[in-house]
């Protein structure tokens, strides 16, 4: 349980076995490659003319491909019938191996299949462009639809000029006034669209000056339609026409929706392309000549018989490598870490901070109980930990889950458990106290216990994070540092606690006295212990009283685990007054017994997601910033397997689980 060991490899071998070499790589997956020019130097021609290998074409042609694949589950998928809901996440996605997957996408004819629905597609986007073409111009006429003379018929008029326009709402007024005072002027208003109004308009020539100044001021907007015949006559022949285009665009949604094979097997197809491209692109880190090529990177210590083994039964003899212990200290060693099924849930919330550094230590089996304790604290409800751990074991059981979903189930299941311990010990179920049944706390009476036991496991998680800088510390032989950065603060925090209780009159006068001695020690330490990295006498008294002043901060950190109290006690009186509505209206008529049962479920679903959401963010408070901040940095990068990472889905999933 801690950040896999790594060995740096260093391999030369043919370019007849590179094809070959680099699918047995992805199959075995658990190498990264690094750019081999950074590693070692190729300036000495003795060794050959080494050039980079030049893979942009063939990463083109695959980009090329995923495109097509692309195009096809993209429209497939809108059409096709699918599993919804409960039935999917039960089926979940396709299980394979990597050899799985490349026998299937190797014996299907994708070509055909996709000019097939390339064709469908084309067709099906012509028609929903002409329907939406005379839908638009059906809009268009709408406004003019009690018009009784074609668009055509008004061309034909010598002595007079006929038109149809809109005008803006808020010019109306003075625009019907201006036609008004035209003698020789016919208007007709016609309808509205979108606060403008359409008019019909004729008129002699002698008034088209006039009208046309008058249009000019009330931008008047005149129409300009093709279409011939009445605008009545036009709308109904374009609804007929859209009536048959549909019937086509069945027709073609009909044959999309039949492929429902051919979207499983184009999602396969592109997963296997894009594994097709990483290893393309991995070998932009190689370097080659005619005859021989020369790679470079990481792979876990536990699999480097399997490796060489791998190479050897490739390239049969015609290769060497060789491994090499990793600088401990270098930035660039990605990082793996490997724990049991149980730790393993908690890896996410590491990674969502930040990896270990390959000198420092993997956290998470050292926090993982601490934070299902905190967060079984603070949702704390027997009730609620039994419904998490019951859906939760349920959908591990029933559902296929993806390797990362698993994982998140799995999280939640543990700390399921811890809700439904902590519930036990505070006697709630729901919200309710049940008669007679046996706690160890009541939240209602002795929040003040509670309280006072959230700030003393706090102290222990803080002492217990200075403890793990202390081992690390001793580990990397740095005494002095442990001395001052670890037993000063022990000795200060412990002296202030006992001086501090003692006051209060917990302990007796010659404790509180001992802890008066321990406080001042410990403050002499970190003054010592702060100014010792400073140079002259004015930065070292600076540096001496900041690191005093980090006091303060400890105070802030022991206040922080009130919250273990106070949002257990918030989801308990939540849970309790949701009772409270419910029983008022329980037992008076059939109606209030259903509202009684919609109550209770809705808002103790709802009461369960937010004390969930609480504990949750709040327990990653109390590890990130309380925790962390005592001996952990962070900044690794992960190692990248040679593997794509699955889509649509789960390849190799026994890696995972």
């Amino acid at each position: 349980m801690a950040i896999v060991k790594m060995k740096k490899f260093h391999l030369l071998a043919l370019n007849s076995h590179r094809e070959t070499l680099l699918r047995n790589l992805q199959v075995f997956r658990n190498i990264q490659f690094e750019d081999v020019c950074e590693e070692e130097d190729f300036s000495d021609q003795s060794l050959g003319s080494f050039k980079r290998p030049k893979v942009d074409e063939m990463v083109a042609m695959y980009d090329e491909e995923i495109s097509k694949s692309n195009y096809v589950i993209d429209l497939v998928s809108k059409y096709a019938k699918t599993d919804k809901g409960l039935k999917a996440l039960m089926k979940g996605l396709p299980n394979l191996t990597f050899e799985e997957l490349e026998d299937k996408v190797e014996s299907k004819d994708y070509e055909h299949v996709y000019s097939e629905i390339r064709g469908i597609g084309d067709n099906l986007g012509i028609i929903n462009s002409q329907i939406a073409k005379k839908k638009e111009l059906i809009a268009e006429l709408e406004p003019v639809s009690k018009l009784d003379v074609g668009f055509d018929d008004m061309e034909k008029l010598k002595n007079f000029d006929a038109m149809v326009g809109a005008v803006s709402g808020k010019l109306v007024d003075s625009f019907e006034e201006g036609l008004s005072k035209l003698e020789n002027t016919y208007f007709e208003k016609l309808g509205v669209n979108k606060e403008e109004y359409y008019y019909f308009i004729i008129s002699a020539k002698e008034d088209l000056d006039q009208l046309f100044e008058l249009m000019r001021y009330s931008n008047f907007n005149r129409m300009k339609l093709n279409e011939k015949g009445l605008p009545a006559d036009n709308i109904a022949r374009l609804n007929d026409e859209i009536e048959d285009l549909k019937i086509k665009e069945i027709e073609m949604v009909g044959k999309l929706s039949s492929k429902g094979q051919a979207l499983e097997d184009f999602k396969l197809r592109y997963e296997y392309l894009q594994n097709l491209r990483l290893r393309s692109l991995a070998e932009k880190d190689f370097m080659n000549t005619s005859n021989v090529f020369a790679i470079t990177g990481y792979c876990p210590d536990f699999e480097t018989a399997r490796l060489e083994k791998l190479v050897s039964d490739v390239c049969e003899g015609d290769y060497t490598i060789e491994f090499e212990e990793v600088d401990r200290d270098s930035d660039s060693v990605p990082i793996m870490l490997k724990n049991n099924r149980l730790v393993r849930a908690f890896e996410s919330v590491t990674s969502t901070y930040a990896l270990p550094k390959y000198n420092e230590i993997d956290p998470t089996p050292l926090y993982a109980p601490i934070y299902a304790l905190f967060f079984g604290m603070m949702s704390a409800d027997f009730a609620y930990g039994a419904v998490l751990l019951v859906l939760t074991t349920l959908g591990l059981k029933l559902c296929n889950f993806t390797p990362s979903m698993r994982k998140n189930v799995k999280f939640f299941q543990l700390i399921g458990i811890s809700t439904l311990i902590w519930g036990f010990l505070y006697g709630s179920y729901f919200g309710a106290a049940i008669p007679g049944m046996w706690r160890l706390f009541d939240l209602s009476q002795q929040f003040m216990t509670i309280l006072v036991i959230s700030i003393i496991m706090g102290g222990i998680h803080l002492y217990y994070g200075l403890a793990i800088k202390a081992y690390m510390q001793i580990r990397d032989g740095l005494i002095v540092d442990m001395i001052f950065d670890v037993i000063a603060w022990y000795v200060a925090l412990s002296g202030i606690i006992v001086f501090l209780i003692g006051k209060f009159g917990v302990v007796g006068p010659v404790a509180t006295q001992v802890g008066m001695y321990a406080m001042i020690i410990g403050i002499v330490m970190l003054l010592v212990g702060g100014a010792r990295g400073a140079k002259g006498i004015g930065p070292k008294i600076a540096a001496g009283l900041y690191n005093v002043y980090g006091i303060s901060s400890y105070i802030g950190d022991f206040v922080s685990y009130s919250r273990l109290m106070a949002l257990g006690m918030s989801g308990g009186y939540i849970a309790f007054a949701v009772n409270m509505i419910a029983g008022m209206v329980w037992g008076k008529t059939i109606l209030g017994y259903v509202a009684a049962i919609i109550i209770l479920v809705l808002f103790h679903a709802f009461n369960l997601f937010l004390s969930c959401l609480g504990a949750y963010v709040h327990a990653l408070r109390l590890i990130y910033v309380e925790f962390f901040g005592k001996f952990y940095e962070g900044g690794g990068r992960a190692f990248r397997f040679f593997r794509k990472e699955a889509k649509y889905i789960n390849l190799d999933r026994q890696f995972e689980d």
